[in-house]
């Protein structure tokens, strides 16, 4: 039996699945099954697109980041019209197509797991596995002996431990790192994604005859599976990742125009999250880029000049519209959007209960809509006490010791850059409690351990055996998932050196 599976496996339409899911094609498909779905209010069609592109890339391809697309994305198939509160999806027959998506998604998962011995690593002590534990050990006394803590506060604390945990674990372990190549893929997409939403953004800015009415704006900016804030920050994610297309490709100062386009796509959605974020990231990045660009010099100079004097242009010409816009966005600073409300009616709950917080669920029970105290750190120390934040905290401090853990790669850079807008934008926002976001997280997480691993395992190739430390602790473990000839590891440590 195991040798009639795997004649299949490497059979040609299995090459040509694997060769297919691992590519730029892959993605691209992916976000057109979603914009279909949303747009033409077809989520179940969507479930059962996407379910079918899955299934090739977990019986045919060993890899495991051939499903980030798919973790990135999935989410985007609903829509306002048809989620989840609008009962469209209790017909039985909807159901049963929902059931048979999420057995034939499992089974083949499992396949995976068990036909590429994946299970014998999946688990294994990464770097981040201790501030990890601590961060699950925290969250699942969030609350406790408080009188606010239910099982449903209980369950948001292990969704939030399973989105970040999981799709790390299986990444680090079992994906195969390839440098510049799985970045890209990565880079690709979140650009996917980001194209995702805007484009339910535009259909949005077209049916209501592109109103730009601030708080109109905010009403019908909801595409279902995002909200204009939410949105925002997946867009903001998008932009560092363009600038590394922009260091990385043959002539990539093109990636510009991407980025313009996203940054419009930002400041229409007027997210103040996103805007304190993406606004002053463009302007630092590209400025930047200027002076450590060592290639396309020329090119990148005209296109970033180009880019500036339009900006400049547009602003003078619109500039009663956008310093007007600029005032009720920010008018009263954060407290506009109720924030500092929340943050001191969480406080002063919190005072009663300060080691373990008052659990995910007290929100939920003063009538707000969400368990989040839109601040990460506040959240923490609200929700899981003292406790949470210090666990936090090592945890923030566990990843920046990765990024800074060996020479600085592009790849690591601009990952890095990626997190810290994601983490910006989390200060004002739900970013690091939201599933979706949660998704990008854990892979951003997998990509800087692994490429961390990736320089340090090409430096002992370079130089012999080095006196072994805890960042090193995988080294001999990763080398086969990191496989490639030495000679091709030291051109690509060279190459990706800023």
């Amino acid at each position: 039996m195991k040798e009639k599976v795997q004649k299949i496996i490497e059979s040609k339409f299995g090459r040509m699945c694997d060769k297919y899911c691992n590519s730029v094609w892959y993605i691209i498909t992916m976000g057109i099954v979603c914009v279909f779905a949303h747009s033409l209010n077809l989520p179940v069609l969507g479930t059962f697109l996407l379910t079918v592109l899955l299934v090739p890339a977990l019986l045919f391809c060993d890899n495991s980041f051939v499903l980030v697309p798919f973790m990135l994305i999935c989410s985007f198939v609903l829509s306002e019209e048809k989620h989840p509160q609008t009962g469209y999806f209790n017909t039985p027959f909807f159901i049963t197509v929902l059931v048979l998506c999420l057995v034939i998604a499992v089974a083949a998962l499992v396949f995976n797991i068990v036909y590429y011995k994946k299970w014998k690593t999946m688990f294994k002590r990464a770097y981040f596995s201790v501030s990890f534990a601590a961060l699950t050990a925290a969250l699942l006394l969030a609350g406790v002996g408080a009188p606010t803590w239910t099982f449903s506060g209980f369950g948001i604390a292990l969704s939030i431990i399973a989105t970040m945990f999981f799709p790390y674990a299986l990444l680090v372990n079992c994906g195969k790192y390839e440098g510049q190549k799985t970045v890209e893929y990565f880079a690709y997409a979140v650009l996917v994604a980001a194209a995702a939403v805007a484009a339910g953004f535009f259909k949005q800015f077209v049916v209501h005859d592109f109103d730009m009415n601030l708080w109109t704006v905010k009403d019908y900016l909801k595409l279902g599976y995002v909200g204009p804030n939410t949105g925002a920050a997946i867009i903001t994610l998008a932009i560092p990742m363009t600038f590394y297309l922009v260091c990385a490709k043959k002539r990539g100062y093109l990636w510009l125009i991407a980025v313009a386009v996203e940054l419009l796509f930002v400041v229409l959605s007027f997210s103040r999250a996103s805007l304190v974020v993406a606004v002053p990231g463009v302007i630092i990045v590209s400025t930047v880029l200027c002076f450590k660009k060592k290639t396309e010099r020329k090119g990148y100079w005209i296109s970033y000049g180009i880019a500036v004097a339009i900006a400049v242009v547009l602003c003078i010409v619109f500039r009663d519209v956008l310093i007007g816009q600029l005032k009720i966005l920010f008018e009263g600073n954060v407290t506009g959007s109720g924030r500092t409300v929340l943050w001191k009616d969480g406080f002063e709950a919190w005072k009663s209960y300060p080691i373990a917080g008052v659990g995910f669920w007290y929100l939920r029970t003063t009538g707000h809509w969400y368990f989040s105290f839109h601040c990460t750190p506040l959240t923490y120390l609200y929700c899981a006490g003292v406790l949470g934040l210090l666990a936090y905290l090592y945890h923030r401090f566990m990843t920046v010791r990765a990024v800074f853990g060996a020479k600085l790669t592009k790849e690591r850079v601009f990952v890095a850059l990626t997190m810290l807008a994601m983490l910006c934008n989390a200060l004002l926002d739900i970013a690091m409690t939201s599933a979706t976001h949660l998704m990008y997280y854990s892979v951003m997480l997998a990509l800087i351990d692994l490429d961390l691993n990736f320089v340090k395992t090409s430096a002992v190739r370079r130089d012999g055996p080095v006196v072994a430390t805890d960042d090193m602790d995988r080294t001999e473990e990763k080398t086969d998932n990191n496989s490639a000839s030495d000679n091709t590891i030291n051109q690509d440590g060279e190459q990706n050196e800023l």
